[in-house]
């Protein structure tokens, strides 16, 4: 049988979603030894393919999110005469006639909305937030099966957009080797503290700014900590995208917060790694997510981790992270608190860390895709 895979979204530039897209379209060809594949990549990535066994390049460099999407990738697509098309996200062409698999990450944006919530004009803030609901909402009925990357998204999909349970697998995502466990020398540890203007005790946080991700409520967290403690507990705040910064960039700066708060940017993996070694933790507070994987690498590398209890985080981290209430930032506070004064407790959450992690591959993941498709392939 013949299956296509839009992985325009292929590759790390692409953040969390490229990520997906490229450990998915990997383990698939590895473990689907039978059906042909064509692949939709952009040129940035199509000579990667290029002498694989069963597989077939198709440049495709339609923008993401465009008009053009829902235009010319129907007619690109059904050029190919597929027996089934996975879209790796909500964009599918809704006018594409053939058999689809869709893969929803989250709903984040039917529920962090608003004018906090971006940083466009209002109208065209609303008019592609318009076009996302109308959009998705045609597809996730149009598409003959989904995969999500937890049992909350779901749930979540199948409240909200009206969907069968029975139409929807879970494939759950793993964390990659691009973080790797390292151990410093003094100089080394010196080094790499000197270099992002940081001390120890802190705290880090991993990923983007935007509202849902509750990064605010972890900043007065750290105020109240050290204000009640008279402490220099620092947060290190690393992020590539810089969306939303200047209006944490503000509140520091109109607080004075320089000393414990530091902006830090991008981050390659390795410098994460080195400070991931000398954190006290990473706390991810977060009201929406749809798997959680920056907590993930971080227990992966021994790095406890303290969690709000919202959407999957429970789910995914079990019982390996230490869960706040997301709304109350004494909860955050306290908990923090505890960690700080508890050896044993750091230990133990890095051990489940550790353990829990391994519940998760990549190679799994590619497998039950795979499945998926082969269910699909036989109706």
């Amino acid at each position: 049988m013949r299956i296509g895979i839009d992985a325009r979204l292929y590759g790390l530039e692409h953040a969390g979603l490229g990520r997906y897209v490229l450990e998915m379209v990997n383990q698939v060809l590895k473990t689907d030894t039978k059906n042909e594949y064509v692949l939709f990549l952009t040129s940035r990535h199509a000579m990667e393919f290029q002498n694989k066994k069963r597989v077939k390049v198709v440049i495709t460099n339609t923008p993401i999110y465009g008009f053009l999407e829902q235009i010319v990738l129907p007619f690109v697509f059904m050029r190919e005469r597929l027996d089934l098309l996975h879209i790796p996200h909500f964009n599918a062409p809704f006018l594409y006639p053939g058999k689809i698999i869709l893969t929803i990450h989250d709903l984040i944006k039917h529920q962090s909305k608003g004018k906090e919530t971006t940083t466009r004009q209002p109208w065209l803030y609303f008019f592609k937030r318009g076009g996302y609901l109308f959009l998705t909402n045609i597809i996730v009925h149009r598409a003959s099966h989904i995969i999500v990357p937890s049992e909350f998204v779901r749930k979540d999909v199948s409240k909200k957009l009206h969907v069968k349970v029975e139409k929807i697998t879970v494939t759950y995502e793993a964390v990659s080797g691009n973080l790797k466990k390292i151990r410093l020398s003094d100089s080394g540890k010196r080094l790499i503290l000197s270099r992002y203007g940081l001390s120890q005790p802190f705290v880090v946080y991993t990923g983007s700014t935007y509202p849902h991700k509750n990064v605010e409520l972890l900043i007065d967290a750290i105020i109240k900590h050290n204000e009640n403690k008279e402490a220099d507990l620092q947060l290190a705040l690393i992020g590539a995208r810089p969306i939303f910064w200047e209006r944490m960039q503000k509140k520091i700066e109109d607080q004075s917060l320089g000393h414990w708060i530091k902006l830090l940017g991008f981050v390659d993996d390795k410098n994460v790694s080195k400070l991931y070694s000398l954190a006290l933790a990473l706390v991810h507070p977060s009201k929406m997510e749809g798997f959680g994987l920056t907590g993930m690498e971080a227990m992966n590398l021994g790095l406890p981790v303290i969690s709000s209890y919202a959407s999957c985080l429970p789910e995914v981290y079990g019982s390996a992270a230490l869960f706040f209430d997301p709304d109350n930032v004494e909860d955050l506070v306290e908990k923090m608190e505890t960690l700080i004064s508890s050896t044993e407790l750091r230990k133990s959450l890095s051990e489940k860390g550790l353990l829990q992690a391994k519940k998760y591959s990549w190679e799994r993941m590619g497998k039950e895709t795979v499945a998926v498709y082969n269910s699909l392939l036989k109706k």
